[in-house]
């Protein structure tokens, strides 16, 4: 679906920059009203703003309502189409303090801006055809990412290559379905066997690219937006106390009384580069109350999403910690069983229990012991490819589910290439359907609902 550029008149005024004090803070207007607000905000005569230099940082006095010195700053103007958003774009370099920065943006309100909505800046770089949505996305990527590799494959994906990885594959879908339409209009008599090898070939090479590029996803998904690791278990195992010690720091409290862990705890670690979101969980047991109950509710839900979860029990009382968890996570794929506490019980029984348990790891939170093999084993579970060539490739749902449906029709054509006779029709409407997926993924075609959904997860400013 071909979409409509954004019309003039239509600008809007957002703060760039994280909120709260700072060196500077930096205000983003786009729209067509960007030079006028320009010429009010700094008292710039209309015939002298046709004069000023484009994309080149300029020292001005911000005025206020009253036309007196507000605020010095720099300022760079950018006229379309040589823009991020493609169309007029003003920022304003001022002092990093929350009532200028607000104070300047009210101004822009009086102007004629409205106040931008999440993600408007990329969305509108998108529907302007400044960058495809999966470059937009890209640009997501780089602002949450949170390990060297993750910003690499973010600006990877921003400058183009996964884009052109999946034009290249759009091409080759286009090529083949020509020919197969050709094919249609041709009397079976007339098709050789030179003809349908040709369709073999290319759909082959077309599945292998989208394949490939199915198997970058977890890799890139977690080095850019992190992976999940919950810690999960019975009350008084010791998750907490866990949790400080893969976060380097008390974060959590510590408190032998049951149920004391009822909302869930988050932070963010590298382990040899890979960013993993560790959460603590609320013990799993018969709620005391209804606000413990909520905290239980969130940790299942939690257990459903996680890369990883990890298991943790009291190994002084293995015989009776309880038998919820394991109900809940029994064989479910990335699980990693821990015996906590293993400081508290003699050398013997730990022994015994290595022998009877041989997949589990016994650990001691307090003592931080066997720490360093849980991080190693938590990246062994989440099974990453480490080669550096693996440089860009799918790192949303959305792509993932884009290249998935095309995927799913390219197998559909590996059979009917196999029959005989072989069914040219079939094979149309298929490539049809792997095409769709393609353009999904490229935002050739693709929906407002989707749009919005993708573009309201992103900063206001961005």
């Amino acid at each position: 679906m071909k979409r409509k550029k954004v019309g003039d008149g239509d600008t809007v005024v957002a703060q760039s920059t994280p909120y709260g004090y700072g060196g500077i803070g930096v205000v983003r207007v786009t729209g067509s009203g960007a030079v006028k607000i320009l010429g009010r905000l700094a008292g710039i005569p209309k015939d002298e703003l046709q004069k000023i230099k484009l994309r080149k940082a300029l020292k001005r006095t911000i005025f206020d309502e009253n036309n007196n010195p507000f605020d010095d700053a720099v300022v760079t103007l950018y006229k379309k189409p040589k823009s991020y958003t493609g169309e007029d774009v003003l920022e304003i370099s001022c002092h990093g303090s929350p009532y200028i920065i607000k104070y300047i943006i009210d101004l822009c309100i009086k102007y004629g801006a409205s106040p931008a909505r999440p993600g408007e800046f990329t969305k509108r770089a998108f529907i302007n055809g400044k960058i495809d949505l999966m470059q937009a996305e890209s640009v997501a990527n780089m602002v949450s990412a949170s390990s060297h590799r993750g910003v690499n494959i973010a600006l990877n994906g921003l400058r183009g290559a996964l884009s052109k990885e999946i034009g290249a594959m759009r091409d080759e879908l286009v090529d083949v379905l020509s020919y197969s339409e050709h094919l249609l209009d041709v009397s079976e008599e007339d098709i050789i066997n030179t003809d349908i090898s040709y369709i073999i070939n290319k759909t082959a090479k077309t599945q292998k690219m989208l394949h490939n590029l199915m198997k970058t996803y977890d890799t890139c998904r977690i080095m850019t937006s992190g992976a999940i690791v919950v810690l999960a278990g019975p009350t008084n195992s010791g998750k907490s106390t866990l949790f400080n010690s893969l976060a380097g720091y008390e974060r959590a409290i510590v408190n032998r009384a049951p149920g004391t862990t009822r909302d869930l705890l988050e932070t963010m670690v590298l382990v040899d580069g890979v960013p993993i979101t560790i959460v603590d969980t609320a013990g799993v047991r018969d709620p005391a109350d209804s606000i413990e109950s909520e905290g239980i509710r969130r940790a299942k839900e939690h257990m459903k999403k996680a890369d990883i979860t990890c298991v943790v029990r009291d190994i002084t009382c293995v015989n009776t910690s309880s038998e919820v968890v394991d109900n809940i996570l029994v064989k479910k794929t990335g699980n990693v069983f821990i015996f906590n506490k293993t400081d508290l019980i003699k050398k013997s029984l730990l022994n015994e229990y290595r022998a009877k348990f041989k997949s589990a790891l016994f650990i001691s939170a307090l003592n931080g012991l066997g720490i360093d093999e849980l991080k190693k084993h938590i990246l062994s579970a989440l099974d990453l490819k480490n080669n550096d060539s693996e440089s860009f490739g799918i790192t949303t749902p959305r792509q993932y589910s884009a290249i998935i449906k095309s995927n799913a029709a390219m197998v559909k054509i590996k059979k009917i290439v196999n029959q005989n006779p072989i069914q040219l029709e079939l094979i149309s409407y298929e490539l049809q359907n792997a095409l769709r997926g393609i353009e999904e993924l490229l935002g050739v075609k693709t929906t407002d609902e989707i749009l919005d959904n993708m573009f309201n997860s992103f900063c206001v400013g961005k």
